[in-house]
């Protein structure tokens, strides 16, 4: 008869000792992608990305082999949880009795670098399906596929090899401005179907507050949408970039059409804001390229300072075998039973200045050892988890870049379409603008 334990929710009975979903037998996989127990298959599946693009062996080339050996046999570690974790019946019985080599039996070695899709990539990191009708496909993944596709090639190249290289070189590059483009169209495509909501109903020669009444409408319509979008990966973030670039093109549109119509007071009146908008959005360009950069340093600092770390313990451990062997032959070890040998002979194969040489070494050696402090296993755990953090952050600045270049192209398209009304133009910036407000004002806390 089983007898269920008093903490934990970990239940005894024949088998032994059994844990739950909410309680497992054993966190072990948890803990290694990062996440808790009762972490859904999505958060799994982001850990899991991130950090196997972090220590993958096909980008560690440039580190030492100590080093690649430990990130390889992270890695395997980091495969082998989440081809348990991600699969539900294989999760079930992990929770409820920990590791059996039953489960351990699959060839989790993990995606290679050849393998890897990163379209899927990045659309699963940021956004999701949730954004896709809004920002599309990220043109940087098509670039870094790119990337890695040349990183697999062998290096030595015969001169065709070399051409035939160039010319796919010039063929990415059409089709990655043919992609963009259809990406932009798509896009406005999208933009003008949701501003529609708003500018079918809206009649310049209408009073004012009845053209209120439809953009009203139009708000609660958009605010609706807003808890499947916030909910997605970055959504918050996204929400409030996309949010701004959509207010600043409405001002900037809007400010140039009042430049242009009525008095010569509305006129100058609209072109100095026209001005101060075109400077805002530059300024605001400057700085977010100044953030990337500096997160870019920063990751780098992060894991030159990993590599170092891990580079003197290797030294420190190499040092302390060495120390228990003071003299080396070349065919083994020579026996030392710390007595000093009598005869002059000895002493004669070593000189002053070698013996002076060698107390400098050591002192060096010895003060070197000192000046590094072993990092416990949770410091060099926080150390990574603080790597990892780092490099998220500057993929994500690096994404926010390119959202914000598509994002102004997009509305100028839409704002400055010669094709339709000047009325029209004019209720599309009324309403994007006042998206744009509502989407810089959301958070994820005030969501839930």
């Amino acid at each position: 008869m089983a007898s269920a334990s008093s903490s934990n929710n970990i239940r005894s009975g024949f088998l032994g000792k059994t844990g739950t979903d909410e309680a497992p037998l054993d966190k072990t996989f948890y803990n290694i992608l990062n996440v808790s127990p009762t972490a859904n298959a999505t958060e799994i599946k982001r850990a899991y990305y991130t950090l196997s693009l972090q220590y993958h062996p096909d980008r560690t080339q440039n580190l030492d082999d100590f080093t690649r050996r430990e990130y390889a046999e992270r890695f395997k570690l980091i495969s082998q949880a989440y081809s348990i974790l991600s699969d539900p019946e294989k999760r079930i019985l992990y929770n409820r009795y920990g590791k059996d080599e039953r489960l351990m039996n699959d060839d989790s070695t993990g995606i290679s670098l050849e393998d890897f899709d990163t379209e899927e990539f990045f659309r699963f990191m940021f956004g999701g399906e949730e954004f896709h009708s809004i920002i599309g496909d990220f043109e940087l993944a098509k670039s870094f596929k790119n990337i890695i596709s040349e990183m697999l090639k062998d290096n030595e190249q015969t001169p065709e090899q070399r051409e035939e290289q160039k010319l796919q070189h010039l063929l990415h590059n059409e089709e990655r401005i043919q992609a963009q483009e259809e990406r932009i169209k798509q896009l406005s495509a999208n933009l003008i179907l949701k501003l529609s909501v708003f500018t079918d109903n809206y009649v310049p020669t209408k009073k004012e507050h009845q053209n209120s009444e439809a953009l009203n409408h139009f708000i609660e319509v958009n605010r609706a949408d807003i808890p499947n979008l916030i909910q997605a990966s970055y959504g918050e973030h996204l929400l409030q970039a996309v949010g701004y670039i959509y207010s600043s093109r409405a001002r900037f549109w809007l400010s140039k059409m009042d430049s242009q119509e009525g008095h010569i007071g509305k006129r100058i009146l609209g072109y100095s804001r026209h001005v101060h908008s075109s400077w805002k959005d530059r300024a605001h360009t400057v700085k977010e390229a100044v953030k990337t950069v500096k997160c870019a340093v920063q990751w780098g600092q992060s894991m030159s300072k990993l590599a170092e770390i891990e580079n003197k313990e290797v030294e420190n451990l190499q040092d302390g075998e060495n120390s228990q062997y003071p003299f080396r032959h070349h065919s083994g070890y020579l026996e030392y039973n710390k007595s000093t040998p009598s005869e002059p002979t000895v002493i004669a194969f070593v000189s002053v200045k070698d013996q002076q040489q060698q107390q400098q070494q050591q002192q060096l050696r010895k003060s070197s050892a000192q000046s590094v402090v072993p990092l416990t296993d949770e410091e060099k755990r926080r150390l990574e988890v603080n790597a990892a953090t780092k490099s998220m952050e500057t993929l994500w600045r690096v994404i926010k870049l390119e959202i914000e270049s598509t994002e102004r192209d997009v509305c100028d398209r839409v704002l400055n379409d010669i094709s339709c009304s000047r009325d029209i133009r004019r209720s599309r910036c009324i309403a994007l603008s006042k998206l744009g407000d509502l989407w810089q004002t959301v958070s994820l806390e005030d969501s839930s």
